[in-house]
């Protein structure tokens, strides 16, 4: 039962629920469940746990049948909610492996505080593997709970959005080496005074960079954002060959947001479902219009190069001047595995290759572009690419100082998924100290700056076709920017590090024991009069 309410705490946090602070002690109930159990016992309990969180989280995969077949999209939503509940019960296991040893119940206040750490090392790990294992999901980790809490979320500006995670993991660390231990109530305040003071001196940080924050640098751009909101069913019935009235919605919005004189005119991920580049009548058509709106133009947009049977096939962005030329373009890089590709599809059978050539068959980008549209440099993060840090880094650290999302968050109409993928990027504007703007197609377009306030925001219910804003531009960069994310990474390094030295503790200790027991030195004495 503990387990199971952990599991429905979890997904409280997120949105479209918002219940934040529940997050603070959603692992209790599972910490306490496990406790004094065997491993089995504790597997379980987190596998529980786990399907209810990611089962609740990923519950907008359902909608997807009408794209596919009932049995595939069942499928996919049992594989993926099991295969990340595998790290909620590796988490389970670990920190009752490591603790076996721990008196939670003695007077120590030193192994009580470091019950707290340790939750806090071990579920943080297994977020940043979750991250990067098998392409990587860091879908609803803890930290994406605190998205509103704009105080808080500045330690991501030299620690990430891993560190958020850890504060709350620690937190309900120390909350439940509290009730565990209820009547050795001493101690564990005691041990509670460093996790509190830790989350004091955080929040105390993100009040003090806001209040010193402008709330409009000197150089800034206006952007105009046209979502279109255009069904994902009505784009699926009208791919390359009905295509002109979805073209067409778009430039009457468009003409509209022209006329609040923006410096950048933005369209979403796929705008439109057909091959405007590198040449069609939609682009001759933009060429003319462009001029006319005297903005800068950027689009998200499929696209190929090279000729029939050897071309290439990308999900891309494509940025044109205010006179109407392509200046340059940017190829998404990480793709989503089955939607965009197919993994490891050069190893199937020739029969299922057929089969899925042609359904997931984007080829992957490799060039980091910048597009220049003075004084804007812009980097440019295409749907999934928006919940991975590694990659707006990787913009900022090549010269932008501003990023743009475009997505399209058609696919999941109704569902949480829009909101929960919306959630994540204020982190990518905090991280690296810069302004986000985002264009989603059924999705909240916004402006963001680079304290991860909100200015503008469009819901996808409002009836108004386009966002108008002002962007500050202002050079990216933090201590998180340089280095990346080196402290989950030594949260792995250190939880490989007591897995190891608990195995090896509880091997020699196991030994000791059978020793002094008597029967390990009567045994060799034998032996040894055996050889005599």
């Amino acid at each position: 039962m503990f387990a199971g309410l952990s599991g429905i705490l979890l997904v409280l946090g997120f949105p479209d629920i918002n219940l934040s602070i529940l997050s603070w002690v959603a692992l209790v109930p599972l910490l306490v469940a496990i406790h004094d159990t065997g491993w089995k016992e504790s597997l379980m309990l987190g596998l529980v746990t786990g399907i209810i969180y990611f089962g609740g989280i990923a519950n907008w995969i359902m909608v997807l049948h009408p794209y596919s077949t009932w049995f595939w999209v069942t499928l996919g939503f049992v594989v993926l909610t099991l295969y990340l509940s595998t790290y909620v019960f590796v988490f389970t296991v670990s920190v009752n492996f490591i603790t076996r040893f721990w008196l939670l119940k003695a007077e120590n206040w030193q192994l009580k505080a470091g019950y707290s750490f340790l939750v806090a090392v071990m579920w943080t790990e297994l977020e940043i593997v979750r991250g990067h294992l098998a392409t990587g999901l860091p879908w609803a980790n803890l930290c994406h709970t605190q998205w509103e809490n704009t105080p808080l979320i500045q330690i991501c500006s030299f620690i990430g959005m891993y560190g958020v995670t850890f504060l709350i993991a620690m937190i309900n660390g120390t909350i439940a080496s509290f009730l565990i231990d209820i009547r050795g109530w001493r101690p564990s305040l005691k041990a509670a005074v460093i996790p509190f003071a830790l989350l004091i001196a955080s929040f105390a940080y993100g009040w003090i960079s806001l209040s010193r924050s402008p709330l409009m640098s000197n150089e800034k751009i206006k952007v105009a954002m046209v979502p279109g909101n255009i069904g994902q069913d009505e784009k699926m019935r009208s791919w390359g060959k009905d295509t002109e009235w979805i073209f067409d919605k778009y430039i009457r919005a468009t003409q509209y947001a022209a006329d609040t004189k923006p410096d950048i005119i933005v369209w979403p991920e796929t705008a439109v479902p057909d091959f405007i580049f590198p040449q069609s009548p939609e682009l001759d058509r933009l060429k003319l219009l462009i001029p006319k709106w005297n903005a800068y133009f950027l689009t998200g947009t499929p696209s190929y190069e090279g000729e029939y049977p050897d071309f290439r096939v990308y999900n891309s962005a494509f940025l044109l001047s205010r006179t109407g030329e392509v200046i340059d373009w940017y190829h998404k890089i990480h793709l989503v595995p089955l939607s965009e590709y197919f993994p490891m599809k050069r190893y199937l059978p020739k029969k299922l290759r057929d089969i899925v050539t042609g359904v997931s068959d984007f080829d992957s980008g490799s060039r980091y572009t910048i597009f220049h549209a003075p004084p804007a440099r812009i980097g440019v993060a295409i749907c999934f690419e928006s919940i991975f840090p590694q990659i707006s880094r990787r913009f900022v650290n090549e010269g932008a100082n501003v990023l743009c999302i475009v997505t399209n968050d058609a696919w999941f109409v109704g569902t949480f998924a829009p909101q929960q993928h919306f959630s994540m990027a204020p982190f990518r504007a905090v991280e690296n100290r810069i302004s986000v703007f985002r264009c989603a197609n059924y999705g909240v377009s916004c402006i963001i700056d680079p304290w991860g306030r909100i200015s503008q925001k469009l819901e996808p219910a409002s009836r108004e076709g386009y966002i108008a804003g002002e962007v500050s531009l202002r050079p990216g960069g933090t201590f998180y920017t340089k280095t990346g994310d080196y402290f989950p990474w030594s949260c792995l390094a250190f939880a490989l590090f007591l897995v190891v030295w608990t195995w090896w503790y509880e091997r020699g200790n196991t030994e000791t024991r059978r020793y002094r027991g008597g029967k390990g030195f009567k045994a060799r004495d034998a032996r040894h009069k055996a050889q005599r």
